[in-house]
């Protein structure tokens, strides 16, 4: 009987036995197989029986229905593969394994048995007849002191030649063996040298906020993220108070603050909420001095654990916001000269985004939050398709407009959560068409990120920027950052 297992994100597997007409496939309960993953659509595809073997039918999904890696339409399943619904990885077996051992009838099995036990005499016998053989010439030329040309003396001289060359083989692998040993003792150096910067580095930590930060050099540049239209300009100095968030202000002069202006959240949550506070003082100083090793190594070791904390998060809003951040961390500390301005103020602007939301309140409302809903822009159906591409991989759910023209009847009446627009848009313009989506109520208060915008003269109407190309890592967080910001009306 033909099986699909299903490989659940969560590393879990559900097998199921396929039998049926008709078997219906997608995120409803009202399926046949239903698959709870936000990835697979309420009806994403469909399994006929036909002439002894299923054939897979794709139903209009949202993120497509591949078979090996490929986009299908309509398939027709006659042999073992992989299937993915979305980004959720079944593996279809046309015949359970336990079956097909059991085809096999005990009759054929001892024929079979039989057979093999009688080739195996006949092979013993023959080995022992021809080693015989060769021991007789051998002796032979061992009396005589003559060579001989025969075929078992050129066999001897043969095996002699590949035991030297084992021999020597031998030898090598010696030589390969204390290399790897001298290769481990210097990997253990350098393990116990990274320790001890990181107990230094812990041992900083620990001190008094006000001691740390006077023996820190002071950033150079200060990136903050561009509110309501508002030209790009440099954050306030550390520690320096704001009327606009001052839970945000006072964490920044005491890590501990939050934590008495709010209860304490569950064991999952909690250790996020303690590390974003160190995390963002890392970036701080990384931005300011980016040439500091220390801070830079900091950086990566929160941003790493970061990661650890969210993966066991599952698939929550907040989690997924945290793994972007922590991707994109480390592509920019693998590059040296990667942490630029632009760079930093999209990753603190998340940081910041992350230390409003973990709370009780917040963490237990991302829980039941739609989808976002994102539209992008682009007069060219390439870098489109790219955009959208790279939105659907950090699981959101874009709309596609190649069309400036028909943007406004595309958002008219429509809840969007963030508008994605080309900033060198024909006709109309993009800060004309920015200003018209502004005066629809429904929008005046939707983000709008622009796509590949210098920034002079402000952003005329958006919120922020993105420069072409544009960096994958950069796009899922600056999407995730504004589409939460306002689900969550923190805009």
């Amino acid at each position: 009987m033909p099986t699909l297992r299903i490989q659940m994100p969560n590393r879990s597997e559900v097998t199921h036995q396929l039998s049926g007409e008709r078997i219906t496939i997608g995120r409803a309960p009202d399926n046949t197989i239903q698959i709870a993953n936000s990835a697979v659509s309420a009806r994403h595809a469909e399994l006929i029986a036909e002439d002894g073997h299923y054939r897979l039918r794709d139903l209009e999904s949202t993120n497509l229905t591949f078979v090996d890696g490929a986009p299908v339409a309509d398939f027709h399943l006659r042999q073992d593969c992989r299937i993915a619904f979305g980004t959720v990885e079944c593996v279809f077996d046309p015949m359970d394994a336990s079956l097909n051992e059991a085809l096999m009838s005990r009759e054929q099995l001892e024929r079979d048995t039989a057979f093999l036990r009688a080739e195996n005499a006949n092979l013993r016998a023959a080995l022992a007849a021809q080693q015989r053989r060769v021991d007789m010439l051998s002796s032979a030329r061992l009396v005589t002191g003559r060579t001989d040309s025969t075929p078992s003396a050129a066999a001897q001289d043969a095996l002699r030649a590949v035991a030297s060359e084992r021999n020597d083989l031998r030898h090598t692998v010696a030589g390969l063996r204390s290399e790897i040993a001298n290769l481990t003792e210097e990997l253990a150096t350098a393990n116990r040298e990274r320790e001890r910067l990181r107990q230094a580095l812990a041992a900083r930590h620990a001190e008094k906020t006000g001691d740390v930060r006077q023996s820190l050099p002071a950033p150079r540049v200060r990136a903050v993220p561009p509110m309501n239209g508002a030209l790009i300009r440099p954050a306030p100095k550390p520690g320096a108070l704001t009327s606009r968030d001052s839970a945000s202000a006072l964490t920044a002069l005491d890590p501990n603050a939050t934590q008495r202006l709010t209860p304490r959240l569950d064991a999952a949550w909690q250790p996020i909420a303690d590390l974003l506070a160190p995390l963002r003082a890392a970036l701080d100083r990384v931005s300011g001095v980016p040439d500091d090793d220390l801070s830079r190594m900091a950086l990566m070791t929160h941003s790493t654990e970061l990661m650890n904390l969210a993966a066991d998060l599952a698939d929550h809003p907040i989690a997924r916001l945290s793994v972007s951040v922590e991707a994109l961390l480390h592509e920019l500390l693998a590059q040296p000269g990667a942490m630029h301005e632009a760079m930093t103020r999209t990753v603190a602007q998340a940081l910041d985004l992350l230390a409003r939301l973990v709370e009780p309140r917040q963490v237990e409302r991302a829980k039941t939050l739609p989808p976002p809903t994102i539209l992008a822009v682009d007069e060219d159906t390439t870098l489109l398709a790219e955009t959208v591409m790279l939105l659907e991989l950090a699981q959101l759910h874009p709309m596609a407009c190649a069309d400036a023209g028909a943007v406004l009847a595309e958002a008219a009446g429509r809840k969007l959560d963030l508008i994605m627009l080309d900033g060198d848009l024909s006709g109309p313009t993009a800060p004309a068409l920015c200003t018209k989506l502004r005066a629809d109520p429904t929008h005046r208060k939707t983000p709008i990120v622009f796509l590949t915008w210098n920034g002079a003269g402000g952003l005329a109407g958006g919120n922020d920027f993105l420069t072409k190309p544009v960096n994958p890592a950069e796009l899922a967080v600056k999407a995730q950052t504004w589409s939460l910001r306002h689900q969550f009306g923190l805009l």
